[in-house]
């Protein structure tokens, strides 16, 4: 009874997989371009509990577009675009890049500089759109008040992890961390971020979309 059971839910699980293609509609794939046309850069990743924050690329601390973009680095990857067939479309970006500018702040100063390698992968979803559209700027959909514009979309799933090398450019900073100044360490930056349950509580008084786990380690 227990075999015929596994073999009828292996057959289920065969004909929902094979059902899904045709709920979500029509899907084309594109290169990377798609996503770094319209995004210079991926935003700023923090730990909560050290307070150190990566700014790839430079990204806000030399504003929006940052020192540097992702298409000046080395970078590959693709775009896949999906027709939710209700007027929505979603997008998954999977995005490799090798090199990049890297600068961390304490959360007031800057204390290190050097440069990244890393691996980011999203899924948003856009609340009205065709397949033909350009990938939107991330910060559109993630901080949309920061624009002072309507939501436009959501994210679902987000998901960044990097090495890096660097050196230390603030003094009391290296010390306080177990450094000599101007020592040169290795960096970890690691974040996974889905889309928070409607009835989670909200984070120190601030109620993000996202509800997501980030570390940043220099060691």
């Amino acid at each position: 009874m227990k075999r015929t059971k596994i073999i009828l839910l292996s057959i289920l699980g065969i004909c929902i997989l094979s059902f899904m293609p045709s709920v979500l509609g029509a899907a084309e794939s594109r290169p990377i371009s798609a996503f770094t046309d319209t995004n210079p850069n991926v935003a700023a990743w923090a730990d909560p509990e050290s307070g150190l924050t990566v700014f790839p690329h430079g990204f806000y601390l030399f504003g929006l577009n940052g020192l540097e973009s992702i298409a000046e680095c080395e970078h590959h990857g693709s775009v896949l675009k999906k027709d939710l067939k209700d007027g929505r479309i979603l997008y998954n970006i999977n995005l490799h890049v090798k090199g990049a500018s890297m600068f961390i702040t304490n959360a007031t100063t800057l204390i290190f500089v050097g440069e990244m390698d890393y691996t980011f992968t999203t899924t948003i979803i856009v609340y009205e759109g065709v397949l033909s559209d350009p990938v939107p700027y991330l910060l559109y959909i993630w901080f949309p008040g920061l624009f002072g514009i309507e939501p436009i979309g959501e994210g679902t799933f987000s998901h960044i992890t990097g090495d890096g090398t660097g050196t230390f450019v603030d003094d009391y900073a290296a010390i306080r961390l177990g450094f000599t100044p101007g020592a040169t360490a290795k960096v970890k930056v690691n974040q996974v971020g889905i889309l928070k349950p409607e009835d989670h509580p909200s984070y120190d008084g601030l109620d993000f979309m996202m509800w997501s786990v980030e570390f940043v380690f220099i060691h």
